[in-house]
């Protein structure tokens, strides 16, 4: 994957947003500069610039912040530059056909990960904090977040994993020390199989202790459900704070479930809107209400919303449909429109009530602690590295069986070797690209 050539790519989606981001790296990292500002950065580093965009014709392409590192204190080791354009896509198309005009052999686009690859080539992070920044991006987990960012910011020691590697050395050196007095009366293969047992009870337990933790949710999953046109999605919009919904006062608007993930205090949330129910629903509309109904097994909560007097019929119809016990919430939506009676069981929403008042009333925080609870438990693995050790697993009885020594001291190599190639030991330009393959492009 690495050449000494120049890269670039948007490390922020390239959607309509406030800014959209590029990051190039490379040894011509300068002089591209130069031709899209017209100005040296050389003197400037680590200062942040408000300049015109140029593209290959004279014609600015925008006018916005840019800032140069210079190698080797950058995120790659390399030279880098970032520049923080306007968020339009027509923008972002129009600096990327410029970047396309400079020499192509010199200076290309990013491959997944490239970026990433190329600080740990430079010594700027381990293939395991590579590994930790790729799952911090990646990862919904809570958990495993915090568990990354212990091995980004502290080393590879905070992970299991590097107490194992080390007691899998100790037992190869022990191996490899006993071989030439197999046939003397002191050897002693048992005290050999005896730290081999322990080793893999490690494993066993390391396992046990970490899946756990990752297996337990700590995503609130809550579905918006009722009839259409009762405002469901007016309210998913309002709760995560943007247009995702598409809201009209025709019948049937929403005729898929929509989702959308919400962080707040800490906890995530996934909130679902769905396809309203009516007698008569178009194919497609009634096609997104079975989707949601499928979804239902997931939800641990419902927002029943209702615009009009909710019959015990209907009521009853929805929480069968959807396979509902005690976990909703009644909303009646447009309360401005009704009479001021009071029913406790409700609660009551109109347009004029702002996001944070109506997450409040909504009691979504009360909501997630009495679904989700948060393990007290730190992971010292993540889930990729579980999959890893249960691998290793499925040596130990194998080996615990074994009298020849030079079997056991060949497969203890090739643990050894798996725990380089998957964890930051190796040099071989092939499995490294594999790895980095996968990661967030732009990183």
């Amino acid at each position: 994957m690495y050449k000494p050539d120049t890269i670039y790519s948007s490390f922020t989606p390239v959607v309509k947003s406030a800014v959209i981001g590029y990051r190039i790296s490379g040894p011509l990292t300068l002089k591209i500069l130069s031709l899209l500002t017209r100005f040296k950065f050389k003197n400037y580093p680590g200062k942040v610039f408000y300049k015109s965009l140029y593209d290959y014709s004279d014609k600015i392409i925008d006018r916005c912040n840019i800032v140069y590192f210079k190698g080797p204190k950058s995120f790659t080791g390399e030279d880098v530059a970032e520049i923080y354009i306007h968020g339009s896509p027509a923008i972002a198309s129009h600096l990327e056909k410029s970047f396309s005009k400079i020499n192509p052999i010199d200076f290309r686009q990013a491959k997944n990960g490239e970026f990433l690859y190329r600080a740990m080539i430079n010594n700027k992070v381990s293939l395991k904090q590579s590994q930790a920044i790729n799952n911090i991006i990646m990862s919904e987990n809570l958990q495993e977040i915090d568990y990354s960012k212990k091995v980004l910011f502290n080393g590879d020691e905070e992970s299991e994993l590097y107490d194992l590697k080390e007691s899998a050395i100790n037992i190869y050196s022990k191996i490899i020390t006993s071989i030439d007095f197999i046939e003397d009366e002191s050897f002693d293969l048992d005290s050999i199989i005896k730290d081999i047992r322990l080793f893999f009870q490690k494993i066993q337990k390391i396992i046990k202790k970490n899946r756990t933790v990752i297996e337990q949710n700590n995503i609130l999953n809550v579905m918006i459900i009722g009839d259409v046109n009762v405002g469901k999605s007016t309210i998913f919009n309002k709760i995560i704070g943007q247009e995702r919904a598409i809201v009209t006062n025709i019948k049937g608007t929403t005729r898929d479930v929509v989702a959308e993930n919400l962080l707040l205090e800490n906890k995530i949330y996934r909130i679902y809107d769905t396809a309203g129910y009516r007698k008569k629903q178009g194919r497609i509309e009634l096609l997104g209400y079975k989707k949601a109904l499928l979804l239902s097994k997931e939800i641990n909560h419902f927002l029943i919303v209702f615009n009009d007097a909710l019959s015990k019929n209907d009521l009853n119809r929805i929480k069968k449909e959807f396979n509902i016990k005690n976990n909703f919430s009644l909303v009646l939506n447009k309360s401005d429109t009704h009479k001021k009676t009071k029913n406790n069981q409700y609660i009551y929403l109109n347009k004029s009530i702002n996001r944070q008042k109506t997450i409040k009333l909504l009691k979504l925080q009360n909501i997630h602690h009495k679904y989700i609870k948060k393990s007290k438990e730190i992971l010292t693995v993540n889930k990729n590295e579980i999959n890893f050790l249960e691998k290793l697993l499925e040596n130990g009885e194998f080996i615990l069986n074994q009298q020849d020594l030079l079997i056991i001291q060949e497969i203890f190599r090739n643990i050894i070797d798996e725990f380089s190639e998957n964890f930051g030991y190796i040099n071989n330009e092939d499995m490294l690209d594999n790895v980095f393959s996968s990661f967030c492009i732009g990183k």
